[in-house]
This record gives structure tokens, C-alpha cells and sequence, in this order.
């Protein structure tokens, strides 16, 4: 793909779908015009093309300039900072903050349940918090007179734009093998669910003692394996369609928290596991749902779940990026 391929994706990201064809033609338009005049002055190709791309600048800001969409607190100058900054800054103090504030509650106290609340409330006031100080500090930059000379050397220490910063352009359409993996993985957690079912002891007086609890058994465990079976229908629906889209990764991450919620609640309500399993194999604390096993799970199940909807999303931004298809030019990269 070409440099100017590469810009215009970059640009167009930021276009409403309805006026997408339009700046498409006119940039791409005003962008060969600038490589023909340069070529005509003698420059290299490869040359002429770069300057007039860098000479165009950030593509987000260039793309504000054709949506007209206000910037609010921040010049176009600063946003783009803010918001690279920002998301960086929040993947990482986001995640950490929930496992350490979870981790010290069960520390401190030994429940599961008050472990994972805390650590949601946790990484929702450090996002909180995060976001507006770190706005706080660019707006002093943007608007106090005495920070401006701060704010002129945050920007030249981000550097001139150039097309090495241009973002990667996706590949294309959800691979099969990226498909099969996630089915794969959904088959080989309804077999474990399924083979939990068939475990079982046998009591001193020759009674069956299955693992699991009746009630579990008979009840919850068709709903959890049907979520499931959802979800892998979820992943041959994106693949269907190419990409997450919006409305598919909503509702594939409603069903991901249903799983969750459901299987969190009978964890810590100890309605998975048959009482008397435990007690025959001499681990009575095995279906507590205070107890140390159920924990884990629950907690467990938590971290899983968040991971997982994370990574969809971030799957679907990346689609949602992605610009509409574009010509070809004729210099490669």
C-alpha cells in the first residue's frame, strides 16, 4: 500500500460515512495535483510525495478541518496529544489498579465477592481520576499564558508529523484460522463444563455422589452451556460479516457478562458443587461459596470476562477504523 493510500485510510477514519467519497476524491485530488507540481520542478517521485503528505500534516487534524467538529477545551494542536496520551495512560493504570485494589481486599479480608467490587470501583476512580487531571494539565497548557512556553516545547518535543506515524491499516477480513481458534476454544469449554457433569464419587454405602450440585446440574448447567454456544456463534457471525461489528460486539459482550454474572452468583452462593462430594473427599470447603475454590473461580471468571470484551471492542475499533476501500496509485511501498 502506498503512502498516500495509507494517509487517505488515515484521514477518512475520522469522515462520516456520508461524506467519505467526497473528501476522498477531493484530497486525493489536491494530493496528486501537489506530486505533479513537484515532479514537474524535477524532485524524485518517493520525494515529492512525502512532502506534500507531510506537508498536509496530522491526518486527524486535517480531518477535523473537513467535519468541522469542534475540539472543545484543547486546540487542534494539543487533542491529538491528549488523546494518544490518554489511552495509553488509562490501558495500563486501568488494569493494574483493578488487580492490585482486588488483590489487597481479599488480603485484607478473604472474600471473593467484596474483592471483585472493590476492584471495579477501584478502576473506575482511577479512569476518573486519570482523565481529569491528565485534561486538566493539557487545557492549563492550551489556555494559561504562562504555560505557553511549556506548551511550545511538549510540541516540538512530539516532533514534526511525519508518514512514519501514519497507523497500520488492517489486513482485512477476520481470518478462518483466527475462527476456527475461537470456535476451538468454545468447544473445549463446553467439553469441560460437560465432562464436570459426569464426575462423580461413590459413599462408604455404594451411593453415586456426582460432583456437581443437583440443582446446578439440571438447571443452571443447559443455560451456561447454551451462553456459550452463543458466544461461538457470535464468532462465525463476525467472520460472516468480515469484521466485530458494532451492534454484534454489544451484544457479544451482553453475553459474555451474562456467563459471567450467572456463573459469579452460583460460585459465591455455593450452588455449584455437591456439598456432600466435598465432604466425602475430604474437602468440605470445596462447595462453600465463602470458601477458597469458589473465590478463585469467581474471581477468575471476572478477570476472563473483562479480558475478553475488552479485546473484542478493541477488534471492532480497529474495524470501525478502517476506511472505506481506496484506489491504487501507482508507487508502492
Amino acid at each position: 500500500m502506498t503512502w498516500t493510500e495509507r494517509y487517505l485510510a488515515a484521514v477518512l477514519r475520522s469522515i462520516p460515512p456520508s461524506k467519505r467519497d467526497d473528501v476522498e476524491r477531493e484530497l486525493r485530488s489536491s494530493i496528486e495535483d501537489g506530486i505533479e507540481e513537484r515532479l514537474g520542478a524535477g524532485e524524485d517521485r518517493t520525494a515529492a510525495e512525502r512532502a506534500v503528505l507531510e506537508g498536509l500534516g496530522d491526518p486527524a487534524q486535517l480531518a477535523w478541518g473537513y467535519t468541522g467538529r469542534p475540539t472543545y477545551l484543547l486546540s487542534p494542536e494539543l487533542f491529538p496529544l491528549w488523546r494518544r496520551y490518554l489511552w495509553r495512560v488509562l490501558l495500563v493504570a486501568v488494569p493494574i489498579s483493578a488487580i492490585v485494589i482486588g488483590g489487597l481486599e481479599i488480603a485484607g479480608s478473604g472474600v471473593a465477592s467484596g474483592a471483585i467490587g472493590a476492584a471495579i470501583s477501584g478502576a473506575i476512580g482511577v479512569a476518573i481520576q486519570t482523565t481529569f487531571w491528565m485534561t486538566a494539565f493539557f487545557v492549563f497548557l492550551d489556555w494559561a499564558g504562562p504555560a505557553r512556553q511549556a506548551r511550545t516545547e511538549i510540541l516540538a518535543a512530539a516532533g514534526h508529523w511525519t508518514l512514519e506515524r501514519l497507523p497500520k491499516v488492517s489486513a482485512g477480513r477476520i481470518s478462518v484460522g483466527e475462527t476456527a481458534t475461537e470456535i476451538v476454544a468454545v468447544l473445549i469449554t463446553m467439553g469441560i463444563l460437560v465432562f464436570a457433569s459426569t464426575l462423580s464419587t461413590t459413599s462408604p454405602y455404594g451411593t453415586h455422589i456426582p460432583f456437581l450440585a443437583d440443582g446446578f446440574r439440571t438447571v443452571w448447567l443447559p443455560v451456561l452451556l447454551l451462553l456459550v454456544a452463543i458466544r461461538g456463534i457470535d464468532y462465525v457471525r463476525a467472520y460472516t460479516a468480515g469484521r466485530w461489528t458494532t451492534w454484534l460486539t454489544v451484544y457479544h459482550s451482553l453475553v459474555h457478562l451474562a456467563f459471567a454474572v450467572l456463573l459469579v452468583t452460583l460460585a459465591l452462593s455455593g450452588w455449584i458443587v455437591n456439598p456432600v462430594f466435598g465432604t466425602q473427599m475430604g474437602i468440605p470447603a470445596l462447595a462453600d461459596g465463602n470458601g477458597p475454590v469458589m473465590q478463585i473461580l469467581a474471581l477468575g471468571t471476572v478477570l476472563a470476562t473483562g479480558y475478553e470484551i475488552v479485546r473484542i471492542i478493541l477488534r471492532a475499533r480497529r474495524a470501525d477504523d478502517r476506511a472505506p476501500q481506496l484506489g491504487t496509485s501507482a508507487q508502492s511501498i
